[in-house]
């Protein structure tokens, strides 16, 4: 079989602990040795965002993007995927959210599109429908807020952090949410829908 044509994979789970980063390697592994004709995809293969101790201060501030990125993208280019979804694994349990997310959507964007043709008969007016329902989707306005005291603007090295947030997690916040921010109040994403809509 052609490369090319090989169904994509993803591997799931928590990489943050020694044992689960090595499980997450171990289940690797047999995919490799079962020389099963798939290519597979397993985030702790992953060294440009993985491997802390290569990285430069830069980058590692702008962490949480390059992990959606490179996560997401080939979360949904996969064609199967394999999932631990952990309780405490929030990154595992984002992209679990996003596996259900976009199951529903497409259940129900099929559903309306068949809805609709029956209504009308008429292909384009059907896909019209469909049309509509994707960019209200899409163009819903997200606000996140996370309020823990610890949160702060000072510069911490290594264990002497404070307070962090999932870097999945936050990097979908920035992704989806109408100003790429995450407010450290409900107060602040107050003032802002307040700014937005009481004009």
């Amino acid at each position: 079989m052609d490369k090319k044509e090989r169904p994509l994979g993803y591997l799931g789970g928590d990489i943050m602990g020694f044992g689960s980063n090595l499980a997450r390697e171990y289940e690797y592994q047999k995919f490799l040795e079962a020389e099963i004709p798939v290519d597979v995809y397993s985030p702790v293969q992953n060294k440009s965002i993985n491997d802390k101790a290569n990285m430069t201060e830069e980058e590692n501030n702008c962490l949480a993007e390059k992990i959606t990125d490179a996560d997401i993208e080939r979360l949904w280019n996969s064609d199967f995927t394999v999932m631990e979804p952990r309780q405490d694994a929030v990154g595992t349990l984002c992209e679990t959210g996003c596996l259900y997310g976009w199951d529903y959507m497409a259940r129900r964007l099929i559903h309306l599109y068949y809805t609709e043709l029956q209504k009308t008969d008429d292909d384009h007016e059907a896909l019209a429908e469909v049309m509509k329902e994707i960019f209200r989707i899409s163009l819903k306005a997200n606000y996140f807020h996370y309020f823990d005291i610890r949160t702060n603007h000072l510069n911490e090295k290594d264990w002497r952090r404070s307070f962090s947030i999932n870097q999945l997690l936050y990097g979908m916040i920035l992704a989806c949410s109408f100003d790429h921010k995450l407010y450290n109040k409900f107060d602040e994403v107050l003032s802002e829908l307040e700014r937005i809509y009481k004009k």
